[in-house]
């Protein structure tokens, strides 16, 4: 009887598990079939959503967009537990290190096995597109793919156990920082497009597959898309006291800024990323003069955050969790009017 009762137990976890391998025909199916079958069907209804055919409109996942308008908190795995709000501000100094590089006014954090020689060589290099200005067509996308990213709303915010720094609200997200910096570069003739989605609502996971498709669509609508800015920010914490990286620049308090530039580890199928980091280097060191202050060094690590895209395609992270929602803003600001002034100047 025990023996019956154990096989029973143990075809009621395998056999969701089987199910899914065969519907969605991925070998990841076994792995993650076999030791959660609750994440295996979640698993294959995102892989799922990767079959749809696109549409043609601004916003190729507006179907994706819940009716419920009401704004929500949305909690990521990293950010489930909520300090007392002991929010500290910090300037973040750039300095020259074992890992941190530098070239003129551009530092670079080398998370990779590439040499010092190798990273000089390509740093502030001639950037592999042009921008066209005033141009019918679009030049620059920015998105979000974790839009529900939010900030404090004031620095001196009282304590609030059910506040988890994700939002749904747009005024208070990525959305709203993404929105200065296209409105920005709109007004000094880059023609660029924002899109709104929220990748990473209801679901955290699978928020850059579905950016992924996104990006994708509109690149293929707009082929004269030639940067592709993928807008967050980062969420800085020291023994439980949260970092807000901050820095003043003409009397206004700006959230500091960061650019992610990914690196190929040999398996990631991206050939062009050293194009990446000529851009972002460009940016980083145009920024850098202009503002001093503003910039962390850029972090150059094996991450992919879909920058096999464009040549173009970089990941910036606009202040962290204690930064309040106008800080944000103020460095955007900042942050676009810095790279039409750049692309102003391309040869």
């Amino acid at each position: 009887m025990q023996k019956i009762v154990k096989l029973c137990k143990l075809w009621g976890v395998f056999l969701p598990s089987l199910i899914f391998i065969f519907l969605s025909g991925r070998w990841l199916g076994f792995a993650v079939g076999a030791m959660n079958p609750v994440a295996a069907a979640q698993f294959y209804q995102s892989t799922a959503l990767q079959g749809e055919k696109l549409v043609s409109a601004a916003n190729p996942f507006e179907d994706f967009v819940f009716e419920n308008k009401n704004t929500q908190s949305v909690q990521a795995p990293a950010e489930r537990y909520n300090p007392a709000y002991n929010v500290v501000e910090e300037f973040m100094q750039s300095t020259v290190s074992d890992i941190v590089i530098k070239k003129d006014a551009c530092y670079v954090k080398n998370m990779t096995h590439h040499t010092t020689d190798w990273l000089q060589q390509r740093m502030l290099a001639e950037m592999p597109f042009k921008v066209e200005k005033n141009s019918s067509q679009p030049q620059i996308l920015i998105y979000h793919t974790h839009a529900t990213e939010g900030y404090m709303p004031t620095a001196d915010m009282a304590y609030d156990a059910a506040y988890s720094w994700r939002t749904t609200d747009t005024s208070n997200n990525m959305v709203a920082v993404g929105k200065v910096m296209a409105d920005t570069l709109n007004s000094l003739g880059y023609n660029t497009i924002q899109d709104t989605t929220l990748h990473d609502y209801p679901s955290y996971n699978g928020s850059y597959d579905l950016s992924r498709q996104t990006v994708s669509a509109y690149l293929k609508k707009y082929p004269s898309i030639k940067i592709v800015l993928d807008v967050h920010r980062d969420a800085i914490e020291r023994n439980g006291t949260i970092i807000n990286p901050v820095t003043t620049i003409n009397g206004k308090k700006c959230a500091q800024v960061m650019i992610i530039s990914g690196c190929d580890s040999g398996y990631m199928n991206m050939p062009h990323y050293p194009e990446n980091l000529k851009f972002a280097t460009n940016l980083q060191n145009r920024l850098a003069k202009s503002a001093p202050g503003l910039m962390r060094p850029i972090l150059f690590d094996y991450r992919h955050y879909n920058q096999d895209l464009s040549t173009g395609s970089l990941l910036i992270e606009v202040g962290g969790h204690g930064s309040t929602i106008q800080q944000a803003k103020n460095s955007a600001v900042i942050f676009a009017t810095t790279l039409a002034d750049m692309l102003n100047k391309q040869k």
